[in-house]
């Protein structure tokens, strides 16, 4: 079985693609898997490290660049299918699998053009534009929440659930902790903010440290700050005398999850489907430049489900993330019933789901 995956960006694009890819080699061994990505993604330097097979477009970021920018990358799209489509002719798929990013939206088109069945993954609870349109010719749609199935034609969208990494999975937390330079039975806060860190919430964390003082001695926290923040956000915690571990990003990521009672965090959809996986009670600060604003939409579905707190960015600040930090901190029972909440959200065959999607879909037509 010869199969594409496309698409990237962001390591919420790249984790589920992984993820599907493993799948697919268990029920496939012999499969032959190319990655399409954008050149200058995350995913160039991720997947040659991995030894994986990965081909890069030059796909313009469309992401915060503006109406220029914007106009650049519609100039330059005819351009980008045309590469993505001579990599298709040229690897000779069944199948493609579009997970989202700047590279999907070509790849998928040249599929098309090519007539090789399409699959698309749209991850969020309100999809984007692109992937509204791609659906309407895929040979099937598979999304990560049910709110989003209205989106897409009846017959050919399953909710899947968003595939999760295998090595994301329960720990032992005091070894986790242990492992990390941490006390093995403090209570244990994670903060971070996506591939890029979030300077929001960097900036609450810090204003809240002083006003959490009198927890000091049964408090510590991991914190992935994004490599601006690293430097002052180390010194934050220095200065007031706090046990943390500070990282521009935690390339053991399981492992800070395993260590962590509480977790701040953004909501895109690989970390909603990452914390259901591991029944972790959060709270949730949404994004609020994230198209169509669908991380909030993404929080909003394990608020629904008593599985989260959620603050909004506009609200994100010292006096407030103290605050919740602490009612975490003394409600050992309310963070347990959060967290069984949260696995009700889970779906641990997402990615299985996805390649039973990718068989159908390879499958020659009968007659």
């Amino acid at each position: 079985m010869r199969v594409v995956i496309t698409g990237g960006g962001t390591g919420g694009h790249l984790f589920p693609a992984l993820a599907v890819r493993a799948a697919l080699l268990q029920r496939h061994p012999g499969a032959a898997i190319l990655f399409v990505g954008a050149a200058a993604g995350v995913e160039a330097g991720i997947l040659p490290r991995m030894g994986l097979d990965f081909r890069g477009l030059e796909a313009p970021q469309v992401k915060g660049r503006g109406r220029r920018g914007q106009l650049r990358a519609l100039l330059a799209l005819p351009g980008v299918v045309a590469q993505a489509r001579r990599l298709l002719r040229e690897f000779a798929p069944r199948v493609v699998l579009g997970v989202g990013g700047y590279a999907s939206f070509p790849s998928v088109v040249a599929a098309r053009l090519l007539r090789i069945p399409a699959v698309i993954h749209e991850q969020n609870a309100y999809p984007g534009l692109a992937n509204r349109w791609l659906g309407r010719g895929a040979a099937a749609v598979a999304v990560s929440f049910e709110a989003a199935a209205r989106f897409f034609p009846r017959g050919r969208t399953t909710v899947t659930g968003n595939p999760v990494r295998p090595e994301i999975r329960p720990a032992d937390a005091a070894a986790a902790r242990a492992g990390l330079g941490l006390a093995p039975e403090a209570f244990t806060v994670l903060a971070f903010g996506g591939s890029q860190g979030a300077h929001r919430i960097n900036l609450a964390m810090a204003e809240a440290l002083p006003r959490l003082a009198a927890l000091r001695g049964r408090l510590q926290f991991l914190h992935a700050t994004g490599a601006q923040d690293a430097a002052q956000m180390r010194e934050a915690y220095r200065e007031g005398g706090w046990r943390a571990r500070v990282e521009p990003f935690f390339e053991d990521m399981a492992a800070a999850y395993a260590a962590a009672d509480f977790v701040v965090a953004r909501s895109g959809a690989s970390t909603v489907f990452e914390l259901a996986a591991l029944g972790k009670p959060a709270l949730l600060v949404p994004y609020p430049f994230a198209a169509n604003d669908h991380q909030r939409l993404n929080a909003e579905a394990m608020v629904g489900l008593g599985a989260a707190w959620i603050l909004l960015d506009a609200y994100c600040d010292g006096p407030r993330l103290a605050a919740t930090v602490q009612a975490a901190a003394e409600k050992p029972e309310a963070l347990r019933a959060m967290g069984e909440k949260a696995r009700a959200l889970a779906r641990p065959e997402a990615a299985e789901r996805i390649v039973e999607l990718l068989e159908r879909a390879a499958a020659p037509p009968r007659g």
